[in-house]
């Protein structure tokens, strides 16, 4: 493995506290299409630890134009779950396997809204990782650091349309920043994360 972000106490925090979680086998999501794994870039830029997002392209078949962390589908070619998240941050980002420090995993979620099923993976890549968008699937890639998502300024409301001839209209708590909108499973999993960091819990 390749050197990644310098030390920071936090990563070793969050890497104690996920050493007791499993991650769930391959079996469990493989050939499935409402389930996926995903990758939570962590990054340190200036003494703080940043989160890596990305913004769905307004073409792919679901979830469109919303923010989200790089993963996809389970393929034949990948042994694990996590395999499959490194892989789906390689081609839709360019963060490359081999310069992943993976730190562990959270308990797998599923989304309100289309029920989709996701394994979340934890890793830290090099501060000065070059990210490239694939543009079919991703429209923006952006980073958010820790301080912004713990701060209660940027927390609202968002107010979500279904789609199809049955419209109908559901407010969700998000993290509003940047002129980006964290909500849904996305928002779930980066309080997931946060919480560990909560000096109140151990």
């Amino acid at each position: 493995m390749s050197d990644v972000a310098p030390f920071n106490p936090q990563i070793e925090i969050i890497r104690k506290k996920l050493s007791t979680v499993t991650p769930p086998p391959r079996e469990a999501l493989a050939n499935k299409s409402n389930a996926a794994a995903v990758l939570i870039p962590l990054f340190e830029r200036d003494g703080e630890l940043h989160i890596v997002y990305i913004r769905r392209s307004d073409h792919v078949a679901s979830h469109r134009g919303q923010v989200a962390f790089p993963g996809g589908r389970v393929d034949a070619v990948d042994a694990t779950l996590l395999d499959a998240a490194l892989r789906e941050a390689h081609e839709e980002v360019g963060i490359h396997p081999s310069t992943v420090d993976v730190i562990g995993a959270l308990a797998t979620m599923q989304t309100t809204t289309s029920g989709i099923v996701v394994a979340p993976f934890v890793g830290v890549i090099p501060s000065d990782t070059q990210l490239k968008p694939q543009l079919s699937e991703v429209a923006q890639i952006f980073d958010v650091p820790l301080s912004a998502l713990r701060d209660p300024k940027f927390r609202g409301d968002y107010e979500w349309k279904s789609e199809g001839p049955a419209t109908r209209t559901s407010k969700f708590p998000a993290i509003l920043y940047g002129g980006q909108i964290i909500w849904g499973l996305t928002l779930r999993i980066t309080l997931n994360l946060l919480e560990l960091l909560d000096p109140t819990k151990t």
